[in-house]
């Protein structure tokens, strides 16, 4: 990974090495320039206070050991994580097949028991130290009666819970695996090909297909508990949201392609409330793919949910009433911690928004584009150690300040970064398109 720092510019200038420089180094760069917009929201994003006047406060940082599923646990709730103030570059390994035009890595890594385990493009699940990225252990997850031809994107997602492993595949399978020796304890096969991670918690497993059935396994035995499906929208975006799951409160919230977010008691599957997200004042090609794929996120009383056409919103947990909304398309996990909500945009706008009012405190572009690339993504934020950290396809990855939106500083990969950064023990990975892995600490 290069870790030389660049003034980003529609035109990119030369600069000098700044040496010795960590990912949360306390260095301050000025970025100049201009970035150019993929889609462009015809919305007002303008702070709704003066960021001079307003003071954010954030809980302690602390150190979580796990990141056990997509969006760090089954609530996708993982507040203020615990990191050193300037990180470094521990490994850098490889684990399979990456993205290409036909397969995409779709799952983010999973962090449990001090291992990390991935799975890649091609369906290989793998099991690696923490510490230095060696290989404990690698699985390829493929139906015997099948070959590479049948279905791309054959390896969806993971989540560890009890020292097991459930893996989803484009070949529609549910697998669940011992943590410690890669062996398969059962093998779910549910036909129909699935693009999204499971969530697991209280011995039960939930999993969306990409024909939006939302199905609930026993985790220990596999059988299944109960189904529920919805409308298909065929026109979608690579990958989908994973459900929220509060097993205390015994109520699941999934998102599907059609912009439907739905409530269920977790236990039987019975709806409680549903809402759609989808705007109606959006005209643009884009913004009209109705799909939900950020992950919903349950705190206390409430669910945040966001889709990509271009509706943010808080909604009441027990009757489905909207609190409040924003006209924002978003694509990636917003990341809460304290009262306040972190969100980066479709359109590269990182904001600070109360999550009680909806409020704007900052809102901050991320100049991640230049004039040489196009159909650039963004990916997280997450929060560790008074930083958010925002990564980019075109291989950025971006520190800013949660208090006042002010970048920090930046590095450049030479490799783009395909999937949201994740983070346990201190330690932050960044995937990229090639599948390898970049651990620091």
């Amino acid at each position: 990974m290069s870790r030389s720092f660049y003034k980003n510019a529609v035109l990119i200038s030369m600069v000098s090495l700044l040496a010795g420089c960590g990912l949360f180094g306390k260095e301050k760069l000025n970025i100049d320039g201009e970035r150019i917009n993929i889609i462009t929201e015809n919305v007002d994003l303008s702070p709704d206070y003066d960021i001079e006047k307003y003071k954010i406060r954030l809980p302690e940082p602390y150190e979580n050991n796990k990141w056990s599923q997509t969006g760090g646990n089954s609530m996708h709730l993982m507040g203020h994580l615990k990191a050193a103030d300037s990180l470094n570059e521990i490994w850098d390994e490889n684990f399979g097949s990456g993205s290409s035009k036909r397969d995409f890595l779709l799952s983010t890594p999973v962090i449990a028991h001090k291992v990390v385990f991935n799975i890649d493009s091609k369906g290989v699940l793998s099991a690696r130290l923490l510490e230095n990225g060696k290989e404990i252990w690698s699985k390829r997850l493929k139906p015997a009666n099948r070959d590479d031809k049948t279905s791309a994107m054959k390896g969806a997602g993971i989540a560890e819970h009890n020292k097991k492993i459930y893996a989803t595949t484009g070949f529609g399978n549910l697998f669940c695996l011992d943590m410690v020796t890669g062996e398969i304890i059962w093998n779910k096969e549910i036909g129909t090909p699935i693009r999204i991670a499971p969530t697991v918690n209280e011995n039960k497993v939930f999993v969306q297909t990409i024909d939006n059935t939302l199905i609930a396994f026993d985790a220990i035995d596999g059988s299944e508990l109960w189904k529920y499906k919805t409308d298909f929208d065929s026109t979608t975006l690579v990958g989908g949201a994973a459900p929220a799951y509060n097993p205390d409160l015994d109520v699941l919230i999934a998102a599907f392609s059609n912009g439907e977010l739905r409530a269920f008691k977790a236990s039987t599957g019975t709806p409680l409330w549903g809402d759609m997200l989808i705007s109606r004042r959006r005209t643009d090609s884009m913004s009209n793919i109705t799909a939900i794929k950020a992950n919903p996120i349950i705190d206390g009383d409430k669910v945040f949910a966001a889709g990509n056409n271009s509706v943010l919103a808080a909604i009441d947990l027990r009757t489905g009433n909207r609190i409040w909304d924003r006209e924002i398309s978003v694509n990636n996990q917003p990341w809460i911690a304290g009262e306040f909500l972190f969100v980066l945009s479709s359109d590269f706008d990182l904001l600070a928004i109360e999550k009680n009012t909806g409020k704007i405190v900052w809102n901050t572009k991320i100049p991640a584009v230049d004039e040489e690339k196009s159909g650039v993504f963004g990916l997280g934020p997450i929060l560790a150690e008074n930083r958010l950290i925002v990564a980019t396809s075109n291989g950025y990855i971006f520190a800013v300040s949660p208090y006042t939106g002010k970048i920090i500083n930046y590095v450049t990969t030479s490799d783009g970064i395909e999937l949201s950064p994740v983070m346990a023990q201190g330690i932050t990975i960044f995937t990229t398109r090639d599948a390898d892995m970049l651990a620091y600490q």
